[in-house]
């Protein structure tokens, strides 16, 4: 009886992080990361990532330097559907911008800032 509940207890707690697992792969949202050199739309630079949705993305490569911040598609999901948040710690805290969706982008600085992370999520 006892390994019958054992052997039932796993099975429920590896079906839960696969629902986990599968909760977190729920696509991408891809995202402009715009940065503006000498100010106010002077020396353009833009860089495009792929966000994993439900989960804080870090990249000090591409967010080191942001001015604006554009969703421009999604994959998996709806575009219409996520919402993406800029944050200044790399733990998904402190809120560096608004948050921004695939009609109003964050616009975050005429010069650069720096962006710890983002995560994006749906609705």
């Amino acid at each position: 009886m006892q390994l019958a509940a054992l052997f039932t207890t796993a099975l429920a707690l590896a079906g839960s992080a696969l629902a986990q697992a599968d909760r977190r792969s729920n696509g991408r949202a891809i995202v402009v990361v715009e940065a503006s050199h000498g100010g106010a739309g002077n020396g353009l630079t833009n860089t495009t990532i792929a966000v994993p949705i439900e989960q804080v993305y870090t990249n000090p490569e591409a967010l080191d330097e942001v001015s604006t911040l554009y969703l421009i598609d999604a994959e998996g999901v709806a575009v219409e559907s996520v919402v993406c948040t800029p944050y200044r710690g790399t733990d998904g805290t402190g809120a560096s911008g608004l948050p921004f969706t695939n009609t109003n982008p964050s616009y975050l600085s005429t010069n650069t800032v720096v962006v710890g992370s983002i995560v994006c999520e749906t609705y």
